[in-house]
């Protein structure tokens, strides 16, 4: 049913997706957040539906209370939900929509500390190898993706928009388009070159000769290669491999950032290559230097307690 608050949401979507230039995958959670948000509603206060100005601290935090108490929902898909809800808010209150950005008013619930999901250098190695046994075009391809990924930490929406004229090969390096449409020039290794140029070679033998604004990475039917066909290629090369609880590109994210932090790796150079708007984002990290202190304090000192 079509209300004063639906319609507010379409148009923001539809100003963040033009403005803001979020991606696809940003688009669906914010719909997903701020639908559950009005069907909320539609049982809480119908009334708010179409008088936004109704909806005060109150009844932003019975819906915080119904999602982790009625829908046990963790608290940081708790937090991510309330993200959502003060963008919606402060962009009707720029609109004149409401008089006051409420959601602005309530606190982000405090999230525990939680230790990414990475890969050993062991792990790693082991999945590129496995993968670098296949001779088909294919193969060759998954290669390439996973230590792309592996040599450049980039997110899986930035290696899905990838074109061939992307790749600098003079340079070593190659041009991502990140959050906010913000470009971004990342190095790229040695091992990763290798295997682009291999499975370049494979994809021109059996497509022909692709133009330069074609996307990189290709499906077998020659069509470009989509976020979810990335996750599962590489949700099988670490399936095959490690036990995670989460097997996603993110993973291989993870694990580039803290083996360059383990190798003494400079946070804020970490913090360019990732493309984080701020440091405190990246110092989700530190746990890596955090356990090297530990052991070398242990190690050390002489009043360390060690047996």
């Amino acid at each position: 049913m079509t209300s004063v608050l639906t319609t507010q949401i379409d148009h923001f979507l539809a100003w963040i997706e033009v403005e803001k230039r979020y991606s696809p995958e940003t688009l669906r959670g914010y719909q997903i957040d701020l639908t559950q948000f009005c069907q909320f509603l539609s049982d809480y206060d119908v009334e708010c539906l179409n008088k936004p100005n109704q909806i005060n601290r109150g009844v932003i935090r019975s819906f915080l209370g119904y999602l982790s108490g009625e829908l046990n929902q963790q608290p940081r898909s708790v937090a991510r939900k309330l993200a959502a809800l003060k963008s919606f808010f402060k962009f009707m209150h720029r609109e004149g929509v409401v008089t006051l950005n409420i959601a602005a008013y309530v606190h982000t619930p405090k999230l525990p500390g939680v230790i990414p999901s990475y890969l050993s250098e062991n792990q790693i190695v082991a999945v590129l190898d496995r993968l670098g046994a296949s001779d088909s075009w294919m193969g060759k391809r998954d290669l390439a993706i996973v230590e792309l990924f592996y040599s450049t930490g980039m997110r899986i929406s930035e290696l899905a928009g990838l074109k061939t004229s992307d790749l600098n090969l003079q340079k070593s390096t190659v041009t991502v388009l990140g959050k906010g449409s913000k470009q971004r020039v990342i190095p790229v290794g040695q091992y990763a070159w290798e295997a682009i140029k291999n499975y370049q070679y494979a994809t021109k033998h059996k497509f022909g000769v692709r133009e330069r604004d074609e996307a990189l990475f290709l499906g077998k039917n020659g069509t470009p290669l989509g976020n979810d066909g990335i996750r599962r290629r590489v949700k099988k090369a670490i399936q095959a491999i490690a036990e995670l609880k989460k097997m996603s590109p993110h993973v291989l994210r993870h694990t580039f950032a803290t083996h360059l932090l383990n190798a003494g790796a400079d946070l804020m150079a970490l913090k360019d290559l990732l493309g984080h708007a701020n440091l405190s984002t990246t110092q989700v990290y530190t746990h890596v230097q955090v356990d090297k202190m530990k052991k070398a304090f242990q190690m050390a000192h002489p009043r360390a307690g060690k047996k």
